[in-house]
């Protein structure tokens, strides 16, 4: 006959099992390009208290913070950018237009720095549901002509732009859902099941983040990705309901006409003050460092009500599970 185990032994089982698992939360970290670095700041700090993150969710920026908050390495990734965008004079080289070389150092700084933040193995140790959005655009007919390539990048800026300052008034705007019917244009969320490699995470990422001509058009001639934060900059409608849900974003227009009921069972965490990085703006190693630092410290002063808020609480099968 087996030994029983001891009430010590008992104990710590239990204790080891309640450890780990005691806080969990899914978090939504939003778009917003540099600003996203605030959010890199908060992920971080949530993740340093041993909160177990079970799903995660990422739209534009937010979802490089995503993969760079699961490979463990946002300080590494900070003090990379900050030596990236040290040595970027300009937001815009006029210079490289005669040259035929890329107007806008955005997307090289970005996918560099994303390449370098990327730990797959920590990824899939993790064992993070991850939830990226993206929106794709698929021809009727055919392929895109390059007018129409033209036209799809016009329209739907413009229509974006406008339904943001709406969004800001306070009034729903429609433009977007009208231009997405009319270039058949659909949301898309990748996951876990596409994350095959680091070059296709980086994709994913850049497909999420595609706003043009910040960063360029992705896809071939029969698909091709925008930006995510055209429909849902802050995607939580993705996680189970009832769960913990912590969402990062950085301001009220992200959460404008989402639905009452999900806001309401998350902890949603904004900006104290004003990010001190502007949203495309390269050139600002201190700025970068400071968002960062920022995010940091408000989670840090929200300490004990984020913990209290992601505290579980645990089943009877599950805590029999767990010391048998």
């Amino acid at each position: 006959m087996d030994q029983l185990p001891t009430i010590q032994q008992l104990k710590d089982k239990l204790n080891g099992f309640a450890s780990r698992y005691l806080y969990e939360t899914c978090l939504g970290i939003s778009g917003g390009g540099c600003k996203a670095i605030y959010a890199l700041g908060v992920g971080f700090r949530i993740r340093s208290w041993g909160v177990r993150i079970k799903e995660i969710s990422g739209v534009s920026a937010g979802s490089a913070m995503a993969f760079s908050i699961l490979s463990e390495t946002e300080e590494e990734v900070i003090e990379y950018m900050m030596a990236l965008t040290r040595r970027n004079e300009s937001n815009i080289n006029v210079s490289n237009l005669l040259k035929g070389e890329r107007l806008f150092p955005h997307e090289n700084i970005y996918r560099r720095a994303v390449r370098y933040g990327l730990n797959l193995d920590k990824i899939r140790q993790s064992e993070t549901k991850i939830h990226i959005l993206s929106v794709k655009a698929v021809p009727y007919k055919g392929k895109f002509p390059l007018f129409n390539k033209a036209k799809l990048i016009s329209e739907t800026a413009q229509a974006y732009l406008k339904d943001d300052a709406d969004r800001e008034k306070g009034i729903a705007g429609t433009r977007v859902e009208s231009i997405m019917k009319k270039w058949n244009m659909k949301e898309v969320i990748f996951t876990n099941k596409d994350l095959e490699n680091p070059a296709v995470i980086e994709q994913i990422i850049m497909n999420s983040s595609t706003i043009p001509p910040v960063v360029s058009f992705k896809g071939d001639d029969r698909i091709y990705y925008l930006d995510g934060g055209l429909t849902n900059n802050l995607l939580l409608e993705c996680f189970p309901r009832n769960s913990k849900i912590i969402g990062v974003h950085y301001d009220d227009t992200t959460i404008f006409g989402k639905d009452p009921d999900i806001l309401k069972q998350c902890y949603l965490i904004r900006p104290s003050g004003n990010i001190p990085v502007k949203k495309f703006d390269y050139t600002d190693p201190v700025g970068i460092k400071e968002a960062f630092e920022m995010g940091k410290e408000d989670a840090e002063r929200q300490k004990d009500k984020i913990l209290d808020y992601c505290k579980r609480r645990f089943s009877i099968e599950e805590i029999k599970n767990s010391i048998t």
